[in-house]
């Protein structure tokens, strides 16, 4: 008998649910939904200055434009794939790790994925800091203060809180992206830009930063498609995710690569400050309204660390009710947070061109186990309460996995180019960073191979056990 559907626990504003499994009961919404959701999260400053990275490094704007678009069309598959997977299982995105990893084993790319949430809540906390600094002429540690409070507070409220406010922000960031592009295109040189350091090498490490801004949100995007009923259709999750991810970080990313020729420094030092100077006598609205981007995507930063942290140190979220341990989790790494941004390097772009390479390394393997394991070796169906329970099918550790894991890290280190360390297989090739990609092969391929043959040795187990009993 079909559950009917009831829409009570899903209207209020409070979010009731941590890491359980959503009840049809509970579920809402539309998969057109997302299409706003991941355009606003994509839609912000940080977005921007990720784009200038290119010109940083010594790129064309030719060249940087169109790493742009290829990094961010091939990184956007991954993540958009992961979120078909929430409407079908009902599950925050990490929990699902149980599966591949066991329920104590998901602790690696869990910890990962937290780290990864950390780093982007400092960065665009820094960023909101320098907004408020200037809208309340207070010092930018005070901004800061202040942005990390807004920010907690829509990450406390939760799911329902977090698409409203993205699904407003979807259509201010447009607004937004038309009106700066005019000034902007108007302080771009006369001459054609052809970069300090146009090489191939500029240009791989430029489409993987790009593709990396995407795959890094393949920890988070079935947080936010959970709640849409089972019967949502998984071809339009996807489609309605990749259009909104990848047009709203494209545009921005370009945006901010033409921005960044004529001034880097200033995106680097003030970005949001530059940005509002280039619309005289709306630099305050202007300021207010990236202030705001800022927050719709910074509240997922600390939201996501909370369902990932549960499904780390919890069986399904434990006893506290989620409004409280939400309040009490998120608070802390807001605190956290702020002070770590606080004390970061005025050489914002660098630190932030640093942190998503590495990020890059360490997530791209989790990824394609994930997705292997979900499409191609389970084909969707999963066992939901065992995912939950400790001594369940899914086991304790699955060091396979684990195994499979680190063997695909280990492989990209040849291919590894970042400012703390280049490989000896990335220097033969001129410093272009292929890692990302060896990394996707490595994992997919093993992990692949690994599973096949468990399945052909226990239908082998089960065939002699028949003909065993037959005899």
């Amino acid at each position: 008998m079909t559950e009917p559907l009831q829409y009570h626990t899903a209207a209020t504003v409070v979010e009731h649910r941590s890491i359980g499994h959503i009840p049809h009961s509970e579920r809402y919404g539309t998969a057109r939904g997302l299409l706003f959701l991941w355009l606003s999260m994509n839609s912000t400053v940080l977005t921007m200055t990720t784009g200038a990275i290119g010109i940083a490094l010594g790129a064309s704007l030719t060249s940087t434009i169109f790493a742009i678009v290829i990094g961010n069309l091939i990184g956007a598959l991954f993540m958009a794939y992961h979120s078909a997977q929430g409407p079908k299982l009902g599950l925050p995105q990490m929990i699902q790790s149980r599966a591949q990893f066991g329920f104590l084993g998901a602790a690696v790319p869990n910890a990962m994925a937290i780290l990864m949430y950390i780093g982007y809540f400092v960065s665009a906390d820094v960023l909101g800091g320098q907004a408020v600094a200037s809208l309340a002429h207070v010092s930018v540690g005070a901004g800061i203060a202040i942005a990390t409070v807004v920010t907690w507070l829509v990450a406390w409220l939760g799911y329902r809180a977090i698409h409203l406010l993205n699904r407003v922000m979807a259509v201010v960031s447009s607004v937004v992206l038309a009106v700066l592009v005019v000034p902007i295109l108007g302080h771009l040189p006369t001459a054609h830009y052809t970069g300090t350091h146009n090489t191939v090498a500029t240009f791989m490490l430029m489409l993987s930063i790009a593709a990396s801004w995407q795959i890094t949100f393949a920890p988070y995007v079935s947080d936010y498609s959970r709640y849409l009923p089972a019967s949502t259709s998984s071809t339009k999750t996807f489609i309605y995710t990749y259009i909104g991810s990848t047009v709203g970080a494209t545009l921005f990313m370009i945006v901010g690569a033409i921005a960044g020729v004529e001034a880097l420094t200033s995106l680097n030092d003030n970005a949001v400050g530059y940005l509002s100077g280039l619309v005289p006598g709306m630099g305050t609205l202007f300021t207010v309204l990236l202030f705001f981007g800022i927050v719709a995507v910074n509240c997922e930063n600390l939201y996501g660390p909370y369902v990932t942290g549960l499904a780390t140190v919890t069986r399904a979220g434990g006893r506290i009710p989620s409004e409280i341990s939400r309040l009490i989790f998120t608070g802390a790494l807001a605190i956290f947070g702020g002070l770590l941004g606080s004390m970061m390097s005025s050489h914002f772009i660098l630190t932030l061109l640093n942190f998503i390479t590495f990020l890059l390394y360490l997530l791209v393997p989790w990824t394609a186990i994930n997705l292997v394991d979900f499409y191609v070796i389970n084909k969707g169906s999963y066992d939901i309460g065992a995912i939950f329970e400790p001594n369940g099918k899914y086991g304790l550790i699955n060091w396979l996995s684990i195994a499979i894991y680190a063997v695909a890290i280990a492989a990209e280190i040849p291919f590894m180019n970042s400012a703390i360390y280049e490989g000896p297989v990335a220097k033969l090739l001129g410093g272009s960073d292929i890692s990302w990609i060896v990394g996707l092969v490595v994992a997919a391929g093993t992990y692949l191979l690994a599973e096949r043959t468990k399945q052909n040795r226990a239908v082998v187990a089960t065939t002699l056990d028949a003909s065993g009993q037959a005899a």
